[in-house]
């Protein structure tokens, strides 16, 4: 059956990971998409010194192996420095490369990324610019990406209806212009809900080219990233459409309970999350 895997963030924080990894293994989970390098501005990890960061990493490396999970994506810096120039893009290339570093020492397979969008909150994208920029922003990761024994991996991103990579027709041209094995895609299913086309189509156009997923639901386009089954997403479609690609990587939650749903409650919604991540994995397996 496939593996599934949970946002570190539903389980642990940056100090207290070694209970929270206990708990989400004991939840049924596999691993976890380690979520502590998004922040530039909050995460204590861009701020240590040299050294710092290899130790800690280390040790959260070594808590996870004890309890049996694998740090099996890593999400990348969000949201970027600065898109709308060539000086912030070069920026971050660089904090990207800090993440696969970062994933190195974790030991973990893949970076998940978001696109570069110059063009966020000024109107519609001009096609070409945004796509010469996102497949700079790809040729420069892939050599140092391979170097470290990393994927990165691109995810579909709405917050434009109708941007460029929203339509993961237009993230399968991109992949065909890379043709490198160290960058796939990323599926992120509320996200790509806003444009409210078929997803068991979607991920069929992807094949092989898809090799993780964000998994949670949405209501009305807005990417609330609520749990599965709670929104409007044709889950159905969802399984059908890993099946046709006989999709191998993690069911990936990115999406949790609230920490402050009041005990037991917080344990019992806990563990029927993980069930529910679980069903996904044998709804796929079964042939």
């Amino acid at each position: 059956m496939l593996k599934t895997g949970i946002i570190s963030t539903a389980y642990f924080g940056f100090k207290n990971f070694e209970q929270g990894m206990k708990k989400c293994r004991a939840h049924g989970y596999d691993g976890i998409d380690y979520q502590e390098f998004v922040s530039v501005e909050n995460s204590p990890i861009y701020k240590m010194k040299e050294g710092e960061a290899e130790r800690y990493l280390t040790e959260l490396k070594d808590c996870a192996d004890t309890n049996g999970l694998e740090i099996y994506q890593l999400h990348g810096t969000w949201p970027h420095v600065d898109d709308r120039t060539k000086e912030g893009r070069e920026r971050t290339i660089e904090y990207f490369k800090q993440n696969i570093l970062g994933a190195e020492m974790l030991g973990c397979p893949k970076v998940i990324v978001h696109p570069c969008m110059p063009r966020l909150g000024l109107g519609n994208a001009v096609e070409e610019e945004d796509f010469e920029v996102n497949a700079y922003l790809l040729k420069s990761l892939a050599p140092f990406a391979r170097e470290h024994g990393v994927t990165v991996c691109f995810e579909n991103m709405p917050f434009v209806v109708g941007s460029l990579f929203s339509k993961v027709s237009n993230i399968k041209k991109l992949m065909a212009e890379i043709r490198d094995p160290n960058i796939k895609v990323c599926l992120d299913t509320g996200h790509f809900n806003v444009e409210k086309k078929d997803i068991c189509e979607a991920i069929t156009l992807l094949g092989d080219d898809l090799a993780t997923l964000h998994v949670h639901d949405d209501r009305f386009g807005q990417d609330r990233h609520l749990l599965p089954f709670q929104g409007e997403i044709d889950w159905n479609g969802f399984v059908r459409g890993l099946r046709n690609i006989s999709y191998k990587g993690f069911i990936s939650l990115e999406t949790s309970i609230q920490q402050s749903t009041p005990e037991p409650m917080l344990e019992e919604m806990r563990i029927s999350l993980a069930k529910i991540a679980k069903w996904f994995a044998a709804q796929v397996d079964d042939e």
